[in-house]
């Protein structure tokens, strides 16, 4: 997967993590999943659930608890490394450095006994070594930066003194205070209300314009995709099924499962009170049907589908489709 004949800053080849259940199951939380992010762009990654979207991303610097995870295949080349061979020492130096993470939910990310301030200033010391007075200076460069008003005050408050969309302020500035190469936003706005949220999107969008950091977005709010990403990445049960660039996901979409979350959006157009849903649940990621994980829930499943699990193909131009009938056409096997 090309894109202009761009180097990428974080190549993932093939990745599989899997867990290990007592009882023997083997659930293929990742499962043969292959993309790329290049430098100053955001890569929306969207499905249900269950699909493994943030498995995925905290794959990228090992985070996946093993055991019960196990990292079972694939290559995940960033920096010049393959993050899945480095040591811990290692590890430890891109994590933060490298690659950093802002989480669904701040209150539980941010330690409730520490000020704000120990817990930026931590992570200058540890990544960038610097003096104590230092990184208070530091600290409160980050906190201005991410538009928290009288940051000087801040540093010295606890998280539980915070409003939520001050929390996520400052957990964007914890994960940028080390000029990361690559940002991983876990679904950020999720516990925001839309004005807040509104806020949190802008200010990312600004910083990446100004750091040139890559983002790689999770969400489920396709709204969100539309105004964050340049790329998107569809998963499902594990597997992406649809990659393309932003414009083609939403005016092109080919999977069905693509065009199910897209036409599942509320309306406003219409006078119907009812949205559109796409029958069924995600599978079992430990139990997959025969053939095309989507398949039982799919409008155009055919006696192929439930026979092979069909390859990500290049349909057109940079844009990538698990399937054997995009667009409900069938597809030349």
């Amino acid at each position: 997967m090309t894109e202009m004949n761009r180097e990428p800053l974080l190549q993932v080849k093939n990745l599989k993590t899997y867990f290990h259940s007592m009882n023997g199951n083997i659930v293929k939380a990742v499962d043969d999943v292959s993309f790329e992010v290049y430098e100053g762009e955001t890569l929306g990654i969207v499905g249900e659930s269950g699909c493994g979207k943030s498995i995925t991303c905290m794959s990228l610097a090992q985070l996946v608890e093993c055991p019960p995870g196990r990292y079972e295949g694939g290559e995940i080349l960033l920096d010049g490394k393959d993050m899945l061979k480095v040591s811990d020492a290692e590890l430890r130096k891109m994590r933060g450095n490298v690659i950093s993470y802002i989480f669904q939910e701040p209150m539980t990310s941010l330690n409730p006994v520490f000020k704000i301030g120990f817990q930026i200033e931590e992570v200058l010391t540890l990544h960038r070594g610097l003096s104590k007075e230092e990184a208070h200076k530091e600290a409160i460069h980050a906190l201005d930066l991410v538009r928290i008003p009288n940051p000087e005050r801040i540093v010295n408050e606890y998280p539980f003194e915070l409003s939520g969309g001050m929390r996520q302020r400052v957990m964007i500035a914890m994960a940028l205070a080390c000029n990361p190469k690559i940002l991983v936003a876990d679904e950020p706005t999720t516990a925001l209300d839309v004005t807040i949220q509104a806020q949190v999107l802008d200010l990312m969008n600004d910083l990446k314009k100004q750091l040139n950091t890559s983002i790689l977005f999770i969400t489920h709010d396709l709204s969100v995709i539309a105004e964050m990403a340049d790329r998107v990445m569809v998963m499902y049960a594990g597997k992406v099924v649809e990659l393309a660039d932003v414009m083609t996901i939403f005016e092109n979409p080919l999977h069905p499962y693509t065009r199910g979350l897209i036409a599942s959006r509320p309306d406003m157009n219409t006078s119907s009170n009812r949205l559109t849903v796409i029958p069924g649940n995600v599978p079992d990621l430990s139990a997959l049907p025969e053939g095309c994980s989507f398949g039982p829930r799919c409008g155009f499943f055919c006696e192929k589908c439930g026979k092979g699990v069909p390859e990500l193909v290049e349909v057109e131009p940079n844009h990538w489709v698990r399937c054997y009938r995009p667009g409900g056409e069938d597809r030349d096997n």
